[in-house]
């Protein structure tokens, strides 16, 4: 071999075991991540609407999302979703109609 590609293969391997140096000593050399004492905040904070309409939200699987979906066509109550069409409230919410269904039952027995 000649000369200079002796001399850069030398200075790759030493770039190499420098950089394993540093990736062993990571730990060392970073500061420790800063971990919070509290709990993480809960999914669903803050009161019930307060205009009158029930919180549908209270109903397993129906989140912000959903409820907003449902919301865009008037469905905003536990009486208005046990009286509605399962695949009127699939089609809303996006969802199958089987999951519309057990939302409907569970409105029906909140409402």
């Amino acid at each position: 071999m000649n000369r200079p590609l002796k001399n850069l293969l030398r200075i790759a391997g030493i770039a190499v075991g420098v950089g394993a140096a540093v990736w062993a000593m990571r730990d060392k050399l970073l500061p420790a991540p800063d971990i919070p004492d509290e709990p993480p905040p809960r999914f669903r904070t803050g009161p019930a609407p307060s205009d009158g309409s029930d919180d549908i939200t209270a109903i397993k699987g129906i989140g912000p999302a959903y409820a907003g979906r449902l919301a865009d066509q008037g469905i905003t109550t536990f009486t208005e979703l046990a009286a509605a069409d399962i695949e009127d409230v699939a089609a809303a919410a996006r969802v199958s109609p089987a999951r519309a269904g057990s939302w409907i039952e569970a409105a029906g027995q909140r409402s």
